[in-house]
């Protein structure tokens, strides 16, 4: 009786040890499986915002003491942008947008790359080797950018929302157009820099201005009156 007993024991003892092993072992399948699963998965691409039919961002930046003020304009598929620091430098930028995310490389070879979350326009902007980060807020009129030319010199302004302005006048100076492809793709970074870029004679342009309600501006262009007319997203001009 006794040794029928000790059997029934043992036994019992064996069946609750492999329920607890199948058990453990059944935790410690389903958790690595769950794990790998996780693992293997691809991390979620973040989806582009489109930008509005038409549309008016600019922000003001500085890197490195240096400061920058940017306007872009959409209108379409269609963009223009222009960033100068309201004293000797200046970059225009002209091309197209795909889906809110913008990818430009001017011909003085200064890039703008920026994307919409759905309220502004963030990104970075490359001019003479100088890289500034930027978060363009959205305007409306008469804030935005204006250009007017006059005997081969080329105005250009951007009015904040608050009235103030900021721009930069071209008067000419050696440009892309002075040398041949052949030429421009053998120049380094530098070299194209000091012989093409920095070639430009360029200035403040006129900070007395006045605006229209009609999308006009009135200044000056080396002591003659002109006026500017806003840019938009298909203003394009060589």
């Amino acid at each position: 009786m006794r040794k029928l007993f000790r059997t029934l024991f043992v036994g019992l003892i064996a069946m609750f040890a492999l329920g607890a092993l199948s058990a453990c072992s059944s935790g410690t399948s389903t958790e690595a499986s769950s794990t790998q699963s996780s693992a293997g998965s691809a991390p979620a691409t973040p989806s582009l915002t489109p930008f509005p039919q038409s549309a008016r961002f600019m922000a003001d930046m500085e890197k490195d003491g240096k400061p920058m003020t940017i306007g872009i304009s959409i209108d379409g598929d269609e963009i223009t942008a222009y960033a100068c620091n309201g004293v000797d430098d200046e970059a225009w930028f002209f091309g197209n947008q795909a889906d809110g995310a913008i990818d430009i490389e001017n011909k003085f070879r200064d890039t703008l790359n920026a994307s919409f979350n759905g309220t502004d326009v963030a990104g970075d902007l490359t001019m003479n080797g100088v890289t500034y980060d930027f978060t363009a807020a959205p305007v409306s009129a008469p804030a935005g950018m204006y250009t007017a030319d006059l005997d081969g010199a080329r105005a250009s302004w951007i009015v904040r929302p608050d009235g103030s302005v900021t721009g930069v006048q071209f008067n000419g100076g050696i440009t892309g157009r002075d040398f041949e492809q052949a030429e421009l793709q053998q120049l380094n970074t530098a070299q194209f820099q000091a012989q093409v870029r920095n070639k430009r004679i360029l200035q403040q342009a006129n900070q007395a201005v006045k605006l229209s309600n009609n999308g006009t501006l009135t200044s000056q262009i080396n002591g003659r009156e002109v006026t500017a007319n806003i840019v938009r997203g298909n203003t394009r001009f060589a």
